[in-house]
């Protein structure tokens, strides 16, 4: 298959083996990358109607697709431009997965803006009530984010720790303000509030951009105390041991003037927002003259000096630090676009702001484009382009089957691949990133080419139209995907599962089917909002200690097998391998079960734990190492 293009896949690998981009990337968008492959399979959720009634409505084949026909067509038109591309492989295909779409683009530009500031000081959803930390330590604050290149040392982790205490005893709505952005640079304090785009949320979404203006001028209004510095901080960083009010707290850190940016980001074409493209400008004029006539109004004798340019969306004023004090702190409020927003919030520069504001007016600007295409991968299209294809072929065909599951049959009823298949899991958990990558494109076209040989039907062609081999690659890879990150595909092997029926009587209780077993591993053990490794690896040490009488291994030789009770584990040498408490709680739920589960995977006699005959012959070789750090004597 040459001239195919190699795929781009972050979601198998470790997040140390990630770069600061698409980190970012996966954590944001997590969740729905590993749900992806499920409507692959055909067990992804329905949404649209309600109460799970029989008339909900499968989006997977035209609403969503229509977003990803979208973001081609604004590629195709702009050949040149990454951004379109790349903004709608991002969260088109998201929308479908989670309801709260705009919460989901909104954390992920403030994670990638964070990330990218020259100065290394931006903080990123800071509430007003923990300004202080931030204020005293802003290189430290922003080496504490996750995803940033930079970690702290032991020493810098106690000095930020140290700070932890100092709140500010607001008012209880105002304490929770966050802001998108702060940055403390020289003299100015910027805090950025950002709009997704110049649509985003219609048009109720942008008055709550105002929220934090308020919340901030009416606790710097204040004369009242809200902190006390303590006389080793206040060695430490400069200050007075004392109580102090806002204003004068930010005025004694340093602080002459807060510039506050209301940033719309992307125009309705996904390109940087511009001050020509914004179809509800005329709602953020009505909110600036209504925040200096309404709420500055109120404020008469707290602020002075009001200076409101409304055409250039600016508005300016100043607040004394004390009663009758000559020392004021200057607030700035102005709405900015794309780019220009961007470089003012990392510069504390007015240059740009206003109509006539460009990105010339910065010696070094950074763009939108920049720091966005460097979040290219290709885990969330090609999982989404693969599983509107694939249920297709699977609506069509006579067989109830597509693609993705006889290549998953293919494996597991062959012992080579599936050694094969078990080899590479284990690599993606401790291997490196190359040999992940490599391996990944190898045994996905090996896949590709072997089923491609061996099938007797045409769905590839049904729904592909081009080269069918080229598009099995890619759905033999999004197999080995959906085996790492959402249900390993071994569980094909038992009866499909459901709910357990109530039981109303104990007498009536019976013992738990494979089909039950099943539906245990897949709402509890590797149940994508509530699975953990540790419970994987508890199921491991168990799986791999679970002897057997008839094979005297941890394989039964047939299901009339017996287990070997006398060399089994016991819960307190499971937690001792893991060197873990005992964990009596979790063995417990994967041998009677949870509340929605019936257990089933895990059978217990006194204080020992084994796999039953009947699900350890039905897994066969999967699962059956003990995790890498283990300690098995």
């Amino acid at each position: 298959m040459d001239n195919y293009f190699d795929r781009k896949i972050i979601s198998i690998h470790d997040e140390d083996e990630l770069t600061e981009a698409e980190l970012i990337l996966k954590q944001t968008l997590h969740t729905t990358v590993r749900k992806l492959p499920l409507a692959t399979f055909r067990q992804h959720e329905k949404q649209g109607g309600e109460d799970d009634d029989d008339e909900a409505t499968d989006q997977l084949t035209n609403q969503s697709v229509g977003g990803v026909q979208r973001a081609r067509q604004l590629a195709e038109q702009n050949s040149d431009d990454t951004l379109p591309a790349v903004y709608g492989g991002l969260f088109t295909v998201a929308e479908y997965f989670t309801r709260s779409f705009d919460a989901i683009k909104g954390k992920f530009f403030e994670k990638v803006i964070a990330a990218e500031d020259p100065s290394h000081r931006l903080d990123v959803d800071r509430n007003l009530g923990k300004l202080p930390q931030y204020l005293l330590e802003p290189e430290l604050c922003w080496k504490s984010l996750s995803y940033t290149r930079e970690t702290l040392t032991d020493e810098e982790e106690a000095r930020l720790e140290g700070l932890s205490s100092l709140t500010l005893d607001l008012a209880q709505n105002n304490k929770q303000a966050n802001a998108d952005a702060t940055l403390f640079r020289g003299d100015t304090l910027v805090f950025g509030e950002h709009r997704t785009s110049v649509v985003s949320g219609g048009t109720t979404a942008r008055p709550s951009l105002m929220r934090k203006p308020r919340a901030l001028v009416k606790e710097l209004a204040k004369s009242n105390d809200v902190v006390t510095i303590e006389r080793d901080v206040a060695d430490e960083y400069g200050l007075e041991a004392r109580s102090y009010s806002l204003s004068s707290l930010l005025k004694d850190i340093g602080v002459d003037n807060i510039h506050i940016h209301i940033g719309i980001l992307f125009d309705e074409e996904r390109r940087p927002a511009t001050w020509e493209n914004d179809p509800q400008q005329s709602t953020s004029h009505r909110l600036i003259e209504e925040f200096e006539d309404d709420f500055l109004g109120q404020e008469t004798g707290h602020v002075q000096n009001v200076n409101l340019d409304s055409d250039n969306l600016r508005l300016e004023f100043d607040v004394p630090v004390e009663s009758g004090s000559e020392e004021s702190i200057h607030i700035h409020l102005s709405f900015l676009y794309g780019d220009n927003y961007l470089n003012t919030l990392y510069t504390g520069s007015l240059d740009a702001v206003g109509r006539n504001g460009s990105p010339d007016a910065f010696e070094d600007a950074t763009g939108l484009r920049e720091i966005i295409s460097d979040n290219e991968a290709d885990d969330l299209w090609l999982g989404f382009s693969v599983a509107e294809r694939e249920n297709k072929a699977f609506e069509m065909s006579a067989d109830g089957s597509n693609n993705a599951m006889e290549i998953a049959d293919m494996i597991l009823d062959d012992e080579d691949l599936s050694h094969r298949l078990i080899r590479f899991r284990k690599m993606c958990r401790n291997g490196p990133r190359e040999a992940i990558d490599n391996e990944l494109i190898s045994f996905a076209t090996d896949l590709a080419e072997r089923y491609y040989k061996e099938r007797d039907n045409q769905w590839a062609e049904w729904v592909y139209g081009a080269d069918a081999e080229h598009y099995l690659r890619d759905v033999a890879l999004q197999v080995l995907v959906y085996d790492n990150i959402s249900l390993p595909i071994f569980l094909r092997r038992f009866p499909e599962a459901s709910p357990p029926e109530p039981v109303e009587d104990e007498e009536d209780e019976t013992d738990p089917t494979l089909s039950d077993a099943r539906y245990t591993f897949e709402q509890y053990l590797f149940d994508i909002d509530t699975d953990t490794t540790k419970k994987k690896n508890i199921y491991r040490v168990v799986r791999n200690k679970t002897m057997y009488h008839g094979s005297g291994t941890n394989i039964p030789s047939n299901t009339d097998d017996e287990i070997d009770w006398a060399n089994a584990p016991t819960k307190s040498e499971i937690g001792n391998i893991l060197d873990i408490r005992t964990p009596t709680r979790t063995l417990r739920s994967m041998s009677e079960g949870v509340s929605s589960t019936k257990g089933g995977v895990l059978v217990q006699r006194g204080d020992k734990f084994a796999v039953p005959v009947s699900v350890a012959h039905t897994m066969g070789e999967f699962m059956r190492e003990l995790p890498e750090h283990a300690q098995p004597d």
